[in-house]
């Protein structure tokens, strides 16, 4: 298999598990916890670089995904037989203000706004692996998700 179509594979792994309600920070959704992260620091788009282990915005909530990311980054690669040291970018960037993405009509109230993430995952003397996609989301919400659970 050529070496790009292999990072890409990376990169699709990486985006389709980051994208997942199995993406847990502290018992909530990653995504929501890092929609709220963006606004507190009124930015649309949150970085996270896999091999230096850093946000920006800069948040030290973000160690866990970062620790999970990095392990199963780690394990893709080595499936893939690219030696990990090879790797000179693996990023995933979440923006909360995309242009619109072309999707069936939903209800706002109840799924939030549009996010995208990609993932990029580059390595030496290669061609770069790039995954996208897309969803809703709304702002982490201690107090609405408190709400829900009294049903």
């Amino acid at each position: 298999m050529p070496a790009k179509k292999r990072l890409t594979n990376i990169a699709n792994c990486l985006c389709g598990s980051f994208i997942s309600r199995n993406n847990d920070l502290d018992g909530h959704w990653a995504i929501g916890k890092l929609r709220s992260l963006a606004d507190q620091y009124r930015q649309t788009t949150v970085v996270l670089d896999l091999l230096t282990s850093s946000a920006q915005p800069s948040s030290a909530q973000c160690s866990d995904v970062f620790e999970r990311y990095c392990r199963l980054l780690a394990t893709l690669a080595e499936r893939s037989r690219i030696p990990f040291a090879d790797i000179n970018v693996a990023r995933i960037v979440v923006d909360f203000a995309p242009p619109p993405w072309p999707r069936a009509s939903y209800y706002k109230l109840q799924w939030g706004d549009q996010f995208t993430v990609t993932v990029t995952i580059e390595a030496n003397g290669r061609a770069a692996g790039i995954a996208r996609d897309a969803g809703y989301c709304r702002p982490h919400d201690a107090a609405r998700k408190e709400n829900l659970l009294i049903f």
